[in-house]
């Protein structure tokens, strides 16, 4: 016989102006359960997420906690309730110590004081209890690694005897050995009894860490289900909607000449770097964190300044002084960081797509910008690309994190580039919206451009790319083509030293 679920949305809906954002979705959440989230981009996750929080109220439905019915006016009741959120972007006052920030705005006090005592005690007493009891409660914040800071959001969320706990993309910022240590903890709360909802766009953690799974398409509920009875295949089928085959898109590419190329490109990070890419071609780089991936996109288009070595482009030799010189002679870079390099939160999506464009001197004529020809234009790819917005004139800021890197591709092939360098072009984005960046970058190959990209996804790499640059400690490590292609030939190259220019084919 199944306990009473600690958790369950009946019927829940929410409708926001003109938009359905969650249509009669029911949840069922376990004492001692994990229970994986997953969805789109746009599915609901967020938005049942804060209707649990308290964050605002549903249109229609009820929320049942511990067998009885709640409503839950601010995040505070259902806080005090014992629901608790931790949110993807950590927000912890980082001047502040450890003990400070589990018990922000609840400081224990003794004859009007701060009762510093108690205050490290407690906080000792709650991390002790999570599982967390090498976290020492006087650190300062600032100094902790994230990992060590997203196990203090936690350890906060449950100060406030927390029964339920919502993880939004807890992973998100973390490394191997950071995530195995938050998997520690989710594991040390399950035998608490404490119910725990685990958002995440990783369906390897869904199977690894969650009893079950619920599937979010479009605001509604697809399934509920244990998660050993499916798999990674049929959630994909099912986020989409759609039978996959063949998730990743790699076109029957006949290279051309080359477009651009590298020699003995040394800086503080790269080593002698020697690569091309030709067009109509699909080229991936694939190293470890470290290994200098980043450091040579930025390195080809001016961003980092270069100690020695040579760029050609179509065979002439150019330096470029910064991405936007790069930009006018037809080579774009498109950052990792879109939140920090790429976008602009505040203003609209027209003007995020044509800012760089406006730089380099497109829709301008005699000194002023043509308006309405950048509206036009960012409106159009803005549909090629298949943004999910109202209208252009949306705030970028407003849009999901595959919508929004959809606006950095339109930022870069607004300006008709012939060579395209990615740096992560599908991170923190659902597996819908990745489908759609596979099968664009092969159709940039197939319209005659030369193609770049950096993942951290080994799949990816393998499944879209016609060649692959390997890279470890600021060189090429191996270049692989065709049967080389394979996971266990890009790993062993990530893991070795070579002298640049050695290759695997």
């Amino acid at each position: 016989m199944k306990p009473t679920p600690v958790l369950e949305t009946l019927n829940l809906t929410k409708v926001f102006p003109g938009v359905v954002a969650l249509d009669d979705v029911s949840l069922t959440l376990y004492p001692g359960e994990v229970l994986g989230l997953v969805g789109e981009n746009g599915a609901g996750k967020s938005t049942l997420m804060k209707l649990i929080g308290g964050v605002f109220p549903p249109t229609r439905g009820r929320i049942r906690y511990r067998g009885e019915e709640v409503q839950f006016r601010t995040p505070k009741d259902a806080l005090d309730a014992g629901i608790s959120i931790v949110y993807q972007e950590l927000n912890l006052i980082l001047h502040l110590s450890v003990a400070e920030n589990i018990f922000i705005n609840r400081l224990p006090r003794r004859h009007g004081f701060v009762d510093w005592g108690r205050l490290y005690r407690d906080a000792a007493r709650i991390l002790e209890a999570s599982g967390m009891g090498e976290i020492d409660p006087r650190a300062i914040v600032s100094g902790l690694p994230i990992g060590v800071k997203q196990s203090v959001e936690i350890a906060r969320a449950l100060s406030y005897d927390a029964r339920v706990l919502l993880l939004d993309e807890p992973t998100s910022s973390l490394t191997g050995p950071e995530i195995e240590n938050l998997f520690g903890v989710i594991r040390r709360l399950q035998e608490r009894g404490i119910g725990i909802v685990y958002v995440s766009h990783h369906l390897d953690e869904i199977f690894e860490i969650t009893d079950r799974v619920h599937v979010l398409r479009d605001g509604r509920t697809v399934v509920e289900m244990p998660t050993s009875a499916t798999t990674e295949e049929a959630i994909v089928a099912r986020m989409v909607g759609r039978d996959l085959q063949d998730i990743y898109y790699k076109g029957d590419h006949r290279p051309g000449e080359v477009a651009l190329e590298a020699r003995g490109l040394s800086d503080a990070v790269l080593g002698g770097v020697d690569f091309h890419v030709r067009r109509s071609e699909v080229v991936g780089i694939y190293g470890l964190l470290g290994s200098g991936r980043t450091e040579l996109l930025k390195a080809i288009v001016g961003a980092r300044p270069l100690r020695s070595g040579e760029v050609r482009l179509h065979g002439r030799p150019v330096r470029f002084r910064h991405p936007q010189e790069a930009a006018r002679a037809g080579v774009i870079y498109s950052s990792e960081d879109r939140k920090g390099e790429n976008l602009f939160f505040g203003q609209p999506i027209w003007k995020n797509e044509t800012y760089l464009a406006l730089q380099i001197g497109r829709f301008v004529r005699m000194g002023f910008a043509q308006v309405a020809e950048e509206r036009r234009a960012a409106d159009a790819f803005s549909r090629k690309l298949g943004v999910k917005a109202p209208s252009v004139d949306v705030d970028v800021y407003h849009l999901s994190g595959g919508n929004q890197q959809k606006v950095c591709l339109a930022k870069a092939l607004i300006n008709d580039p012939e060579v395209v360098l990615l740096d992560e072009p599908t991170r923190g984005i659902d597996v819908g919206a990745k489908l759609e960046i596979y099968k664009l970058i092969a159709e940039l190959a197939d319209q005659g451009k030369a193609v770049v990209f950096v993942s951290s996804e080994l799949p990816e790499v393998i499944g879209c790319a016609d060649r692959v640059y390997t890279m470890a400690g600021g060189r090429i490590t191996a270049e692989l083509v065709g049967d080389a292609i394979t996971e266990e030939n890009v790993l062993r190259y990530c893991l070795q030293t070579a002298s640049p220019g050695e290759a695997a084919s």
